[in-house]
């Protein structure tokens, strides 16, 4: 029996004072991509960080898989590096110190970092970064460092793929090649995933079911086609 890859209902409270912000998130998934829509302050990027174990939630749960990563009301909440879930910030966070190579495998064992195998080279080559290898990352294009974060996350073999925005600082032709990357690489594993966009052609280029964000809640879900119309491009 197919277990579904995500589901989750939270309530989330951020910041203070007149600061302070609550998010009312309900979201499903059974497989394929996941797109979080709505403008900038929605909610979105909160639930994602809930979803990956980085803030926790004050009433809810988060399930993945059909088991429990947060349960308010059981006493659940499995940290951040046990919940085999990956995360890709909008700002990738690469470390400067290391290659390209040594950023991909940081989350590995110790043994996979010193002697990466051919799962991890053919990463490499899936994701048109094998030539940066040996690379800084501080030399590398916008497009080429959301590659390595994208090659990181995916290295370590996550259940559950999380994404912030990670096309929003790279051009149309870079976001559309990048995108397509990602998609074949989620197809080819098997791989669900949450990606958070407020870019429309995005949701529906990569999209397979959407909840929408209006002003910290979640209003609306459907199939991506039905919000957005059938796409040309998938």
């Amino acid at each position: 029996m197919t277990r579904t890859a995500l589901e989750a209902d939270v309530t989330i409270a951020a910041g203070r004072g007149a600061g302070a912000f609550t998010v009312e998130a309900s979201v499903s998934l059974e497989a394929g991509v996941l797109v979080l829509f709505g403008p900038s302050g929605a909610g979105k990027t909160l639930t994602l960080r809930s979803l990956a174990g980085l803030l926790r939630p004050v009433r809810g749960f988060v399930r993945a898989g059909g088991e429990a990563l947060f349960d308010a009301d059981k006493g659940i909440d499995v940290p951040a590096h046990l919940r085999r879930v990956g995360y890709v910030p909008q700002h990738q966070a690469l470390f400067p110190h290391l290659d390209v190579l040594g950023n991909v495998v940081f989350g590995l064992s110790r043994g996979e970092r010193k002697r990466p195998g051919p799962e991890v080279l053919g990463l490499l080559e899936e994701l048109g970064i094998a030539h940066l290898a040996a690379a800084r990352v501080g030399s590398l294009s916008g497009g080429e460092r959301q590659r390595v974060a994208l090659g990181r996350a995916l290295a370590a073999r996550p259940r559950l793929l999380l994404l912030d925005e990670p096309f929003s600082a790279l051009d149309r032709v870079a976001r559309d090649d990048l995108g397509r990357k990602l998609r074949e690489a989620l197809d080819r594993r098997g791989l669900s995933a949450v990606l958070v966009t407020h870019d429309p052609d995005e949701a529906a280029a990569l999209g397979d079911r959407v909840v929408r964000f209006e002003r910290g809640r979640s209003v609306e879900a459907m199939a991506a086609e039905e919000m957005f119309g059938p796409n040309p491009r998938r």
